[in-house]
């Protein structure tokens, strides 16, 4: 609760931020829908002159309307804009810059290209006749693949060289400059994973590009949120890990006001693309990688990008399914908003990167052509839009969280949090999540160290006033692979252990259950000053627990969060029957952890809202790709019930949907 109430202050501070904007679109409790937009017609080069159809615009727009788009993110392609390039002249000596469209120089230190800044200006204004509010993406020098610049920086480290850094804050400033005081923009974003622009050879790079181009948005206009546009981000304060080398949370959330993760449950990855589209583990995805933005950064985030892939990966009915699922789990989890990637097919595009890239071109809720025909997701967006509205509260309480989980901001760390989720909603209760080392350590009954891999997963500092909460009465449970190493072990945890390097197999049991893991490393323990709750095969401890102070330490002899989520078959996906979540639900009933709504079915993911009066929202979440009648239990009288309904101790709800009830708790 504690956790979530700091992202709620931080919301709050958003929220003056923008008070001058035309509408603050992060409100804590709400929640927009939209896509990313480029033209159904001239795609990438929609701002160009050779491309721009003023009219296409105007039907793109209203369709989109149509489908109940709220907030769409667009690309003002940065060389459309700043088409300047370096004269030279004798042995290639610089002089002044020059307009490359009409070949004469250019003295304005923030010049635009005219032509260009009227076109944005025509597509503000049809945005705002059609009720949509606008998230610009100033450095758009990357996209889908392939790169986009002026050539007075082409060549140059986009990141890091001096030159480069100079053209992009001049860009940033005078269009914020320019378009400041259009109605329809609601958000700054620094551009489209602008660190795939270039390599940064260390933090300290990454650092002064993002400080570059948010000083310059900042230096325009106060009053609107300037939110991230990256790619891959990593917990690891030297920048080790993730999918970007040297880009960290912690810079992210020193510099700007929202983070924006764009967490595609793509093929190659091992961790979300582990069962259909429409399962539990995608379920999760999306709001596991905000949530584990959020602890680290401290400043709120929303799935920015988030789409299927297309037919290659998925067909577009299961892809509607689940996005409609995604939809309701980042609502009911506190985000603010979701955009699709993306607007139109872009399959009529014959120019790179859309010529060359399977993956960038049926992506689209509508597709392109004279009619804009909706597909299944376009009905998604719409139906959940409708269901949203048609509440009789504007926004969502803050849900209840249980547990508090510790994040490693010495290494990269997000399959552990993704893990820790999605094991103890499975179990029946919620976690929210802090960076060990940056955030103060909220108070809790229930603290979590998940998956320690080696011996600087967390400092000692982090480590020890983890301890003291124990100390003082609280529960911990640290999960650790046989290669983790924590000080004071056989004091903490009552067991003294040896490891070696030698991988192994784990095969025990929990509530008669039985459970299967491995481990890279084995660690044998032997139990001097605690309870065995389960062994292996061996009568190696995989399970115990440990009276410390006026608290309890339950120590698990694997990385079971991370093995979870990239390891283990069954636990997340397929028939389930990897039912590791006992683990979790052994550590919540030690903690005293109660729940109002509880329900036996581990892919059911209940959130809990309590409101000022007493009573409480509960959101319950069908993962599964079948509409279900499911047992819950009710700590009080079931009320009103929304998208679904309530008899008999039962509830029913369509398949990869969500149902909210009101609970008036006894």
């Amino acid at each position: 609760m504690v956790m979530h109430a700091i992202l709620a202050i931080v919301a709050v501070g958003v929220s003056s931020l923008v008070a001058g904007a035309a509408e603050d679109i992060f409100r804590p409790g709400e929640f927009f829908v939209g896509v990313n937009y480029w033209g159904s017609k001239g795609g990438v080069h929609m701002w160009n002159a050779r491309y721009w159809d003023a009219a296409e615009i105007e039907r793109d727009l209203a369709a989109l309307a149509k489908t109940g788009v709220e907030v769409m993110r667009v690309f003002p392609t940065w060389p459309d804009f700043q088409p300047i390039v370096q004269d030279k002249r004798w042995q290639g000596r610089k002089t002044e810059y020059l307009n490359e469209l009409t070949d004469l120089p250019v003295h304005d230190p923030l010049w635009l290209e005219p032509g260009a800044v009227e076109r944005l200006k025509f597509f503000c204004d049809t945005a705002q006749k059609n009720n949509i509010k606008l998230m610009v993406s100033l450095v758009t020098g990357w996209m889908s693949g392939r790169l986009f610049m002026p050539r007075v920086v082409e060549n140059l480290n986009l990141i890091s060289d001096a030159e480069a850094l100079m053209w992009e804050g001049r860009f940033a400033r005078a269009m914020v400059r320019t378009m400041k005081y259009h109605p329809a923009i609601v958000a700054w974003d620094l551009g489209n994973e602008c660190n795939c622009m270039g390599k940064a050879e260390s933090p300290a790079e990454a650092w002064n590009w993002l400080n570059t181009v948010s000083s310059a948005i900042r230096m325009e206009d106060s009053t609107r949120p300037v939110v991230s546009g990256m790619h891959g981000l990593t917990s690891n304060m030297e920048g080790v890990g993730g999918d970007s080398l040297n880009w960290n949370l912690q810079m992210q959330g020193e510099l700007l006001d929202v983070l924006t993760p764009h967490p595609y449950p793509a093929p190659w990855r091992m961790d979300a693309c582990r069962g259909p589209f429409n399962a539990f583990r995608n379920a999760m995805h999306q709001v596991s990688q905000c949530l584990f933005f959020e602890s680290v950064a401290g400043k709120p985030a929303f799935p920015q990008e988030v789409g299927s892939f297309g037919p290659t990966v998925v067909p577009e009915r299961i892809a509607a399914l689940g996005y409609r699922q995604e939809l309701f789990s980042c609502w009911q989890h506190g985000m603010n908003g979701f955009l699709w990637w993306c607007a139109f097919d872009q399959t009529h595009l014959k120019y790179p990167p859309f010529c060359n890239n399977s993956m960038e071109r049926e992506l689209g809720i509508l597709q392109a052509g004279p009619d804009r025909k909706a597909g299944a997701i376009a009905d998604a967006m719409r139906d959940f839009k409708a269901f949203k509205d048609s509440l009789p509260f504007k926004s969502l309480p803050p849900r209840r969280t249980d547990a508090v989980c510790l994040v490693s901001e010495c290494e990269h760390f997000y399959h552990q949090c993704y893990g820790a989720l999605m094991l103890a909603k499975q179990a029946g209760f919620d976690v929210s999540f802090v960076g060990a080392e940056s955030r103060a350590l909220p108070d809790s009954n229930f603290y979590i160290v998940p998956s320690g891999a080696g011996w600087e997963t967390y400092t000692q500092f982090a480590w020890e006033r983890v301890i003291d909460r124990v100390k003082d009465g609280a529960t911990l449970l640290v999960t650790r692979g046989g290669a983790a190493g924590y000080s004071r072990w056989l004091e903490v945890t009552g067991l003294e252990q040896q490891m070696y390097r030698e991988g192994r197999t784990i095969k025990f049991a929990m509530d008669g259950v039985d459970l299967f893991a491995n481990d890279g490393f084995t660690a044998i323990q032997t139990p001097r000053a605690c309870d065995v709750i389960a062994r292996d095969g061996t009568e190696n401890p995989v399970v115990a627990l440990k009276r410390y102070g006026k608290g309890k330490v339950i120590a698990v002899n694997f990385d079971l969060e991370k093995a979870s989520v990239a390891r283990l078959a069954h636990v997340f996906e397929g028939n389930f029957s990897d039912e590791l979540w006992r683990i979790y639900a052994f550590a919540a009933k030690e903690a005293g952890v109660k729940r109002a709504v509880t329900r036996s079915d581990p892919r059911l993911v209940v959130t809990e809202h309590p409101r000022a009066d007493g009573t409480l929202i509960a959101c319950a979440l069908n993962t599964r790709d079948a509409d279900v009648e499911v047992p819950v239990s009710v700590n009080g009288t079931v009320g009103k019930v929304w998208n679904g309904s309530y008899a008999g101790g039962k509830l029913s709800i369509r398949k990869n949907d969500g149902c909210i009830f009101e609970v008036k708790q006894q």
